[in-house]
């Protein structure tokens, strides 16, 4: 098979759900030279797939290697660290897909999320509702993603919401005011 015959075959793999044999074909395409950054980040997919997050991170970087600007290395980047519970350097890689990338709703909730779960609960706030404003619809696809990740998405929307009580905080007079203002705009 030629190079572009085997990553074709790693992609129509990858879509029949069949992750562990789409990883075998993107390496052999890679090994026969196709050394882009489709080729690591649709492999990189695969490994998160598959639970593989330290080989998923290797691949992710690599494509960012190739291309400094490819935002959905990062937002994917920073998934595979939300998985591993690294939520700092996941939080890192957000800010850089929106930097690269300022309507991706996915990744203002993602990062929201790592917020949550780190318990700074302003920051998460104001990344969900941004998040609310860019897409509802890219609420539903990040929580669709990986299945692994709907606990997080829970944890976050119930806090959201008032099922799940925050840390509970005195505010004074006038941060009560600005909070109420932030959140009527």
């Amino acid at each position: 098979m030629t190079t572009n015959e085997l990553f074709r075959e790693a992609q129509n793999l990858f879509i029949e759900g069949k992750h562990k044999e789409s990883i075998e074909f993107f390496t052999k395409a890679i090994d026969e030279g196709e050394h882009t950054e489709i080729a690591y980040l649709s492999r990189g997919v695969a490994y998160l797939q598959t639970k593989e997050r330290d080989n998923a991170i290797t691949d992710f970087s690599k494509a960012m290697d190739l291309n400094k600007k490819n935002h959905r290395a990062y937002y994917y980047r920073g998934i595979s660290y939300v998985l591993q519970k690294d939520f700092e350097k996941a939080i890192q890689d957000f800010d850089r897909c929106i930097e690269l990338n300022s309507d991706n709703a996915a990744a203002f909730f993602a990062r929201g999320t790592a917020y949550a779960e780190l318990g700074k609960d302003d920051e998460a706030a104001k990344n969900l509702k941004t998040a609310l404003i860019n897409s509802e619809a890219a609420l539903q696809g990040f929580a669709d993603t990986f299945g692994v990740l709907r606990t997080q998405f829970d944890k976050s929307l119930a806090l959201m919401t008032g099922e799940r009580k925050p840390p509970s905080v005195e505010l004074s007079g006038k941060e009560t005011e600005t909070l109420k203002k932030w959140l009527e705009e």
